[in-house]
């Protein structure tokens, strides 16, 4: 997703891009006895962290999403931060608590959460002091279900020799990431307040990403050890 070049210009143009690895990649070798030998990196999962300039969390984007839907999302969380600016620690705190309770109670009612709008301002008397433009959260148009994507994003991608199959992965991944996880993650900020990044990324990759950082075989044992004369044998 990172390597796309409007994805990752549009990071750098809008954002103060930090990567961190959680965790060594993890990398499978299957020797077949007779010289053929494949190794290659498992995939892992990644949550898009939106922080504000003390380095406490914004808002979440959980896992990979559609490269229109991400743009979109990201979009949306450049704007929350333009409008908590300019308000008080506490106010800010209330206002960022509010709608992360109102986007979960959206979601689990199956609505389309808030979006935010910038619109311009009529008095441009204040321009030296205030943005040209206001920051509104506005109740978005209901027709019954949450989209998980921008329409026509897949196009490029086709084009581009990217399979059906994965495409059709991708969509149902991001549907999830907008519903089920991002509920998860707007009722957990509303209830902890504003909280750096390594004060939530393990319940973060166990509870909503399914990625125990603690866990060496990545939930992967049963697996692993199916069959395994030895599995008892295993480090625990």
């Amino acid at each position: 997703m990172f390597s796309r070049k409007d994805i990752a210009d549009f990071i750098n143009k809008t954002f103060e891009p930090v990567w961190e690895s959680v965790r060594p990649v993890p990398i499978v070798r299957l020797d077949f006895g007779n010289g053929h030998v494949i190794t290659r990196t498992l995939h892992g999962n990644i949550a898009t962290y939106v922080c504000d300039g003390s380095g406490q969390i914004l808002d979440i984007l959980p896992g990979i999403y559609e490269p229109q839907a991400y743009i979109d999302r990201l979009s949306q969380l450049r704007l929350l931060a333009q409008y908590l600016d300019g308000s008080a620690p506490l106010v800010q705190n209330a206002l960022l608590a509010s709608y992360h309770y109102r986007q979960a109670d959206y979601l689990a009612k199956g609505a389309q959460p808030d979006r935010f709008v910038a619109v311009p301002r009529s008095d441009f008397s204040k321009i030296r002091i205030e943005s040209k433009v206001k920051v509104l959260l506005l109740p978005a148009p209901q027709s019954g279900e949450v989209p998980s994507a921008s329409a026509g994003a897949a196009s490029g991608d086709f084009i581009g020799g990217r399979e059906l199959s994965d495409w059709n992965a991708l969509t149902a991944d991001t549907r999830v990431n907008e519903t089920v996880r991002r509920r998860q993650i707007h009722e957990m900020l509303a209830h902890s307040g504003r909280v750096a990044p390594a004060d939530i990324k393990k319940w973060l990759y166990k509870e909503v990403l399914h990625a125990d950082l603690d866990d060496p075989y990545l939930g992967l044992q049963p697996l692993l050890s199916s069959g395994y004369p030895f599995k008892d044998d295993l480090p625990q």
